[in-house]
């Protein structure tokens, strides 16, 4: 029972490989006992992972160690202690970084040596935990174990992150290309319209030169936007002010020969965390084609239900449907069955889905309408009323 009395016992470790300083795994480690610092650094001091050390940084509260993780944004994986300088400390720490930092890299690992401080279920799910340990628990293999998984998700998500960052700059520099060349076909076109008036069937060509690229150039637009989605700060946003911003958007659209959208909403006083600029955004992409596939006297129905889990946002249509060969691709990049669509904005909707981890679902009956219903999961919750 050696082993289970001590905070890491000693075992034997395979021969290390050869280490370099440069580009260290930051380790952090926040703990208010300066014998768990001591200790955690003895069992890393050697330890490497694909040719790189660990560098070993201390914070002894949690105040202090808000301060270090915006100093230190690379850190790499977090050892964190829950109760510290509060019987919670841990958990702020941990909500801090995820909300208010802004940092969804970090691996966290909780320890803690009181047992149900931080039930586990609740903490993974919500604070996106690492790992969560006692401090019993800990000899120094588990501990190797428990932070070689948590650098290897780290760099993995690294790799993610910098390939969505490199489609990004590929994108706009293909969109600027693309767009300067538009500006120039569009402008040669409008030249000759003004120069050769003698022929109407010349002048219909280059009419139809001038429409191809204007829409080639909207299509370049809801690329470049598609490409740009990226959560910025999340906002206590009331839902039916954000769901009106959208329903406005979608209005001003329409002419002076077409009528006027049939709006019907049911929402009781919700207030989610979300970037309000998306949430808009991807209720402009769903009402627009709830419209555009519906007659000509378009009625759209928004219901809005909070949970104790989750908030559920269906918008219904009464339009055409969608027809069952279609339903995989809706939400595919440039798929429309718009005579001018791009075909951008359901991939548009489901992006910003996807960044806010909101579910996404489709319900549909050819010639019967559709439903699109997004859940907003209950941690995305900051209040409920009505």
């Amino acid at each position: 029972m050696v082993e289970d009395r001590l905070l890491f016992a000693e075992e034997d470790q395979p021969p290390a490989a050869p280490t370099s300083d440069v580009g260290a795994w930051k380790v952090m480690i926040v703990d208010d006992q300066e014998d768990v610092h001591s200790v955690t650094r003895l069992v890393l001091d050697d330890f490497a992972f694909e040719g790189r050390k660990v560098i070993c940084l201390s914070a002894y509260s949690g105040a202090e160690a808000k301060a270090m993780i915006q100093k230190h944004p690379d850190v790499a994986v977090m050892l964190l202690d829950v109760v510290m300088e509060t019987h919670r400390a841990g958990l702020d720490v941990a909500q801090f970084i995820r909300s208010e930092a802004r940092n969804q890299l970090v691996r966290i690992i909780l320890r803690t040596g009181q047992a149900g401080e931080a039930p586990e279920r609740e903490v993974v799910t919500e604070l996106d935990i690492n790992d969560y340990r006692q401090k019993t628990e800990l000899t120094a293999d588990r501990l190797i174990t428990a932070v070689t998984t948590a650098i290897r998700s780290y760099r993995d998500l690294k790799i993610i992150n910098e390939s969505r960052r490199g489609f990004h700059l590929l994108a706009m520099s293909v969109a600027h290309q693309i767009r300067n060349r538009t500006v120039a076909i569009a402008g040669f076109a409008n030249i000759i319209k003004r120069k050769d008036e003698s022929s109407p069937e010349v002048a219909e060509y280059l009419e139809t030169i001038l429409e191809e690229s204007s829409r080639l150039e909207s299509m370049v637009q809801d690329v470049t936007d598609y490409a740009a989605i990226e959560v910025d700060i999340l906002r206590p946003s009331n839902i039916r002010e954000m769901l009106e911003d959208a329903m406005d958007v979608v209005d001003g659209r329409r002419t002076d020969a077409e009528s006027s959208v049939g709006w019907d909403i049911f929402c009781p006083d919700q207030t989610v965390l979300v970037d309000p600029d998306l949430f808009v955004q991807t209720f402009v992409a769903l009402f627009q084609n709830a419209v555009d596939f519906s007659d000509d006297s378009p009625k759209v129905r928004i219901t809005v239900s909070p949970g104790i889990l989750a908030c559920s946002i269906k918008v219904t249509d009464y339009g055409t449907g969608i027809e069952e060969a279609n339903l995989p691709h809706i939400f595919d990049p440039f798929f429309s069955l718009k005579p001018k669509g791009s075909g951008m904005g359901l991939s548009i909707v489901k992006k910003v889905a996807m960044e806010h981890q909101w579910d996404v679902s489709v319900e549909t009956e050819s010639g019967q309408g559709t439903t699109v219903r997004i859940v907003i999961p209950r941690r995305e919750l900051t209040g409920v009323s009505g």
